[in-house]
């Protein structure tokens, strides 16, 4: 089985788990990269405002063909309960049919649900494996591993067919 986790993070939780799920997968990882300045209090505001209104960013370039994998992890941040730029720009830009996904986000408190919905959408024709959030990943790493280490014990015996 190809893998790879694609994310997108502007903290940090979302790379933890990232480099998580890399390190007991033994998959590849793609960062996803935004070229628009994502940091500070501010930009913190205009980015869940982006997030809101659907808008797309401009992404560092990458070389990825969707065609090389056989499973793939996607993970974002809950921004005001919609998913970043970075990630709706990426997903925009690759056919999702009869692809298998599994996806993945980080949040700080509620709105996950919306987040996976919208992956749902941009990922239309794919098979989604499963779902899972992870709640203030930064704050308790550990605890997050272990949620991250029992997930995929679940997932294993779906995923390992392929």
């Amino acid at each position: 089985m190809k893998s790879i986790v694609i994310y997108y993070s502007r903290t940090g939780n979302t790379q933890y788990v990232a480099e998580v799920l890399v390190n007991k997968l033994g998959s590849g990882l793609l960062p996803l990269r935004d070229k628009k300045n994502r940091q500070g209090a501010w930009n913190y505001i205009w980015s869940g405002f982006d997030a809101i209104m659907k808008k797309r960013t401009k992404l560092e370039e990458i070389n990825f063909d969707i065609n090389n994998f056989d499973l793939i992890f996607l993970g974002c941040p809950n921004w005001a309960a919609n998913i970043p730029p970075a990630m709706r720009t990426f997903l925009e830009r690759h056919y999702w049919q009869d692809k298998k996904v599994i996806f993945f986000c980080t949040q700080e408190s509620m709105g996950a649900e919306r987040v996976f919905n919208n992956l749902r959408l941009l990922t239309k024709g794919a098979e989604i494996l499963s779902e899972k959030f992870f709640n203030k990943v930064n704050s308790n790493k550990e605890a997050s591993k272990i949620q991250i280490e029992d997930w995929l014990a679940k997932l294993s015996a779906q995923i390992r067919d392929f």
